[in-house]
């Protein structure tokens, strides 16, 4: 055998097992789940953990709140909440991102790395053929591991971060509920309330972005004078229902117009959110 053929039985053995390796990684992925999700394990097993399920249901139990009201809403008394429900089905989470307090100050570069972080984890809800969804929200917990920080009307706030990949991940601006996916060095907007937030601009140069943003809640973090003395509530940063604390399973539920349901001794209470500035 010549050496021409040595070289082309080579290149060709060596492009087969390339072949198997790409094919082999997206199962290896999975398996192991994303790479920048801690303990994505525990997440999946709490997203299909009976009580979680239950927890969903409970909140499906009780209607849409309309018209702004503040009357508790009582969740029906049942022995099984997902009881004369729909099918309920809940997706594997995904990341969601929000900016680093210290990109917001402009102490840090205007680089992927530095400028957002891990905020919590969304899972989709979806409820069979009624046409109502939401999202199941999980906070980190100290020491490690996931906890069920809220169930939310809605299911943009998985969909959305779902759209995200590691080398361009999705963000969410809480105080404008605007969505943004990073791209190498241009924010794009994903959403109107994202396109006002650039000005009326499609995207921007990350660069820029952080002049707007440091603009908006630079002197506002926790700590500033904003927050401390009491002007508002301040601007809390990857601060999902339940934060990092201790493993509440108290689900929050978000209404709209900036109103929050919250599950409190088996009932459901309207409660206003303070608004920052």
């Amino acid at each position: 055998m010549n050496d021409t053929t040595w070289r082309s039985r080579g290149l060709g053995l060596a492009a087969a097992a390339l072949l198997g390796v790409a094919m082999a990684a997206p199962a290896h992925a999975a398996a192991r789940g994303p790479l920048d999700i801690p303990d994505y394990q525990a997440a999946l097993d709490l997203v299909k953990a009976d009580a979680t399920h239950k927890t969903v249901c409970r909140f499906l139990s009780v209607p849409v709140p309309t018209g702004g009201a503040r009357a508790p809403q009582t969740i029906p008394a049942k022995a099984d909440p997902c009881e004369g429900l729909p099918a309920v089905t809940l997706k594997d989470p995904v990341a969601v991102y929000e900016l680093t307090p210290a990109f917001m100050t402009g102490k840090a570069k205007p680089v992927l790395a530095e400028a957002v972080h891990l905020a919590h984890l969304a899972a989709q809800v979806g409820t069979g053929d009624n046409g109502r969804t939401a999202t199941l929200t999980l906070g980190m917990t100290k020491g490690g591991g996931w906890h069920v920080a809220a169930v939310r009307e809605g299911d943009t706030g998985a969909t959305t971060p779902a759209k995200g990949t590691l080398a361009t991940p999705v963000f969410y601006e809480p105080q404008l509920h605007a969505w943004y996916q990073l791209k190498l060095d241009t924010v794009q907007a994903l959403n109107a309330a994202a396109k006002a937030g650039l000005g009326d601009k499609d995207s921007l140069s990350l660069a820029d972005y952080q002049n707007l943003v440091k603009g908006r809640y630079g002197d506002k973090l926790p700590g500033s004078d904003y927050d401390t003395k009491g002007f508002s509530s301040g601007y809390h940063a990857a601060a999902p229902a339940g934060g990092t604390g201790g493993g509440s399973t108290v689900p929050l539920v978000a209404g709209g117009s900036g109103a929050a349901l919250a599950l409190t001794g088996g009932a459901l209470v309207l409660r206003r959110r303070r608004r920052a500035g």
